[in-house]
């Protein structure tokens, strides 16, 4: 997992993805951990926090959720945006490293959202993450996450695209240039940043690049075995119908055994 995610990105993140539905993500996940579940669910662990956004919204369902990051501005930026909100205190905030963090305490349930564990591009460190979740869930705890389906990129490929995005203090021109990788299972999505403070005219341009890897279930389901759990489901993101070559997000649930 390299360092991804610059200052400048962090300060930017949320308006490059204000148009992803947050709060039916959030539904979404928390009703297939609920299903999932043997109980009802009291603690969500959120793995890959990033700015909290998911972890306000699942709070705002009744549970305590305790968010988890690798990046520490975005667990700080997380902290300072957070702590107005009305679920301020049933949120809570740390920085760490899925394949080493340890929280001393376990959860009902965790998710992994923004395809934390296509991340994880190597084999030795998916497996890591999912030892490290494992420990903090007992027998029986659900765990979901999201991930880059490979017959999706099989199938339709990667592709240049362009965004832009403003706000009052922002604007901003994303433009992602994807490397396939096809012997790695793998996209190296490079983004080229230029953000304009509105009130002082300074721009700020800047490059980095987003090692992704794509998985197949049987893969995934391989590997979470050898760490403890069992899947009980496969699905596409948001529909909840079985994962399609043409939809790239895909998600599973397991249990801990």
């Amino acid at each position: 997992m390299s360092g991804t995610f610059s200052r400048e990105y962090v300060a930017v993140y949320d308006l490059l993805y204000g148009s992803k539905d947050y709060a039916a993500e959030a539904a979404f996940v928390l009703d297939r951990l609920q299903a999932a579940s043997p109980a009802p669910l009291r603690t969500v662990l959120d793995i890959g926090c990033g700015t909290g956004r998911h972890a306000h919204l699942m709070a705002g369902h009744g549970v305590r959720v305790q968010g988890v990051d690798l990046s520490d501005k975005m667990v700080a930026l997380a902290h300072e945006r957070g702590q107005d909100l009305p679920t301020a205190s049933a949120v809570a905030f740390a920085q760490g490293d899925v394949r080493t963090f340890n929280l001393s305490q376990p959860f009902d349930a965790a998710a992994a959202l923004f395809h934390v564990f296509s991340y994880l591009t190597a084999t030795e460190g998916l497996e890591a993450g999912m030892a490290r979740v494992r420990h903090h869930l007992p027998v029986g705890a659900p765990f979901l996450f999201d991930y880059w389906y490979a017959e999706a990129i099989r199938r339709d490929g990667v592709e240049r695209r362009e965004r832009e995005a403003e706000n009052d203090a922002w604007h901003v021109h994303r433009l992602t240039e994807p490397v396939w990788e096809k012997n790695n299972d793998l996209v190296r999505v490079n983004f080229h940043v230029t953000a304009t403070e509105k009130s002082s005219g300074t721009v700020h341009r800047w490059h980095e690049e987003h090692p992704m890897r794509y998985f197949d279930p049987d893969f995934l389901e391989h590997r979470l075995a050898r760490q403890g759990f069992k899947v009980v489901e496969h699905g596409e993101w948001l529909t909840g119908g079985p994962p399609q070559a043409g939809a790239l997000g895909a998600y599973l649930v397991a249990v801990a055994v």
